[in-house]
């Protein structure tokens, strides 16, 4: 346990780069009962997972392009007496080392790696839900088509019928009446043995899970622009 502010603030500061994972990898994840030790675990583990990582690559890099580090033995043997010698050269490299953490710890938590193409999604799709099953059906629907717009149409219980573009959903893993998502676009309203007819001047709408009685989703691939041919440009420059 640390004894001092300084050792305080190290620990924090080391920490960090654990809760920025942490709470990237939620936003990927269905939101689940965990508990606060779970939590403090999983930070504290991914924080010095994600430090060891930067301390070989600074090693690495160091060593490669010829840069003094800090001498950790003259920390450990002197620490005050080192600290007092070199505080610019330690602040710089202690923000540098924070900078990357972070950095690290953001890209790790991505949704998506940005080298890896689209054409790898489908692929682990199967192995993914298999990975985790605590997923909620409609979490596993809307995560099926990643690229793709998710259209949804739910039947209501009283008979009635809404659907439109989704905008936003519940991460709740529990089948629970406090879900809710929302739709966006032109919203399409079908009251109970009457006919669908488009919401005039209606742009989103809210429908609580407790009142779907059936929902279907669409998948909608975004079209993409054809690029000018060269006639096209030439006529244009006329």
């Amino acid at each position: 346990m640390p004894t001092t502010i300084v050792s305080l603030v190290a620990l924090i500061a080391l920490a960090f780069p654990g809760f920025v994972l942490h709470r990237r990898l939620r936003r990927r994840n269905p939101e689940q009962e965990r508990s606060t030790l779970d939590d403090l675990l999983t930070i504290t583990f991914s924080g010095a997972a994600v430090d060891a990582a930067v301390v070989v690559i600074f090693i690495v890099g160091a060593a490669t392009l010829k840069v003094p580090l800090p001498r950790f033995d003259s920390i450990v043997a002197a620490p005050s007496v080192y600290v007092a010698q070199n505080v610019l050269m330690l602040v710089l490299w202690s923000v540098a080392f924070l900078a990357a953490a972070i950095g690290l710890a953001f890209v790790v938590g991505s949704p998506r790696w940005p080298w890896l193409g689209d054409k790898l999604v489908p692929k682990s799709s199967t192995r993914r839900r298999r990975r985790q099953p605590h997923q909620s059906a409609w979490w596993l629907l809307f995560h099926e088509n990643p690229g793709s717009r998710v259209y949804v149409g739910c039947l209501l219980t009283d008979g009635g019928y809404v659907a439109g573009y989704l905008h936003s959903f519940s991460t709740l893993a529990a089948e629970s009446g406090d879900r809710e998502l929302t739709l966006e676009g032109d919203i399409e309203y079908r009251p109970p043995n009457g006919s669908g007819a488009v919401l005039p001047n209606v742009n989103a709408i809210s429908v609580k899970a407790e009142h779907i009685q059936v929902l279907t989703v669409t998948y909608v691939v975004p079209e993409v622009a054809a690029p000018a041919t060269a006639e096209e440009d030439t006529s244009d420059v006329s």
